[in-house]
């Protein structure tokens, strides 16, 4: 899908976390990835031999190893790379289990962590990548430049741009907009992505930015920016929602907004969650509280919802629910499919030859 050609072998490292909120970035990776091939998941704590057997919707056969000394002895081929798959709150690396990732530079293998911890900047992990002939690519270090808005995106000649806004951080924005991009390929339509986190960024998008290591000053230039290198001579651009506005640190995803100018919107929610992920003395996640947040700033924009079936709730029972609701198709896509939502972009978004 981004056009990536040869992929590299990885291990991801996801102790205690695999197949839950926490472990996104390893969950992401083993449903998608181009740009690596996933060898393993290092998570001594569960009891499945495979990935498909945490994440039903899995396709590859991924299995989990209980450390990295089991891994390199069960894979059929030598990772060069090995992922942090964790994603904590206020995106900090581990530095109590550092040794666990010296080590495995040490076995040969190049470091890939998106925290805002910057590794690359570390000392010690600088000097045993030296010894060790391996790289550090903290996939959430934002460039250098320093962008304002200015307009690019008012050219009515570009083409339409859908974001894909949510309730709550890892609620499943990213996942929800591939799976919609890759709907598009399948019906002969040339999209572009546009990543905004450093899961995405992992898994081989062209175009981008980890646009929460981005000062505010930058956010919405930066973002423009992206969105418009990525607009060249396609039909439609998806670009990949951040957290949610309503949430306590609410500013990225506005600016987001601000940075993309959609035509469209569809937003995620999960019914079966209870607290705000981080923040669990603040109200819950709140689907129509989001939707009107979204509209006041960009009207009219809200075309399709899309939803998470964590916790156990009946996607089947909550679509049905909310297009009585709500008047706009509803849909799972790790359950139903995109083919609904994409029926939807074409009817609004895409009049085109094919």
């Amino acid at each position: 899908m981004f056009g990536i050609d040869e992929r590299i072998p990885a291990l991801i490292y996801a102790e205690g976390e695999f197949g839950k909120l926490d472990g996104k970035t390893a969950n992401g990776l083993v449903r998608f990835s181009e740009k690596y091939e996933i060898m393993g998941v290092i998570d001594s704590t569960r009891d499945e031999r495979y990935a498909h057997e945490v994440l039903p919707d899995v396709t590859e056969r991924i299995p989990i190893f209980s450390s990295t000394e089991e891994a390199l002895c069960g894979v059929h081929k030598k990772p060069m790379a090995f992922i942090n798959g964790i994603a904590r709150d206020c995106g900090v690396f581990p530095f109590e289990i550092k040794d666990i990732f010296l080590e495995a530079m040490r076995y040969g293998m190049s470091l890939v962590t998106g925290t805002h911890d910057y590794l690359s900047e570390n000392e010690e992990f600088v000097k045993i990548a030296g010894e060790c002939g391996v790289d550090i690519w903290d996939t959430r270090k934002p460039s250098d430049a320093k962008r304002m808005p200015v307009g690019k995106l008012m050219d009515k000649a570009l083409p339409p741009r859908i974001v894909l806004v949510g309730t709550d951080c890892a609620i499943g924005k990213r996942t929800t907009s591939l799976e919609i991009c890759k709907e598009l390929g399948r019906r002969g339509y040339r999209f572009n992505f546009v990543a905004t986190g450093q899961t995405a960024i992992m898994q081989g998008a062209r175009y981008g930015t980890p646009l929460d290591a981005v000062k505010g000053d930058f956010l919405a230039g930066e973002l423009e920016h992206e969105v418009w290198k990525a607009s060249q001579d396609v039909d439609i651009v998806i670009i990949e929602g951040q957290a949610a506005i309503s949430i306590p640190q609410g500013g990225v995803p506005l600016a987001l907004l601000k940075g993309a100018e959609p035509h469209g919107v569809i937003i995620q929610h999960a019914p079966g969650r209870t607290e705000t992920d981080g923040f669990p003395n603040y109200p819950p996640p709140n689907l129509q509280r989001e939707w009107d947040i979204v509209e006041f700033f960009y009207p009219d924009t809200i075309f399709a919802i899309t939803i998470n079936h964590e916790n156990g709730i009946d996607p089947d029972e909550w679509k049905e629910r909310y297009e009585r609701e709500y008047g706009v198709p509803v849909a799972d896509v790790l359950v139903h499919g995109a083919g609904e939502i994409v029926d939807r972009i074409e009817e609004l978004f895409l009049k085109v030859e094919r």
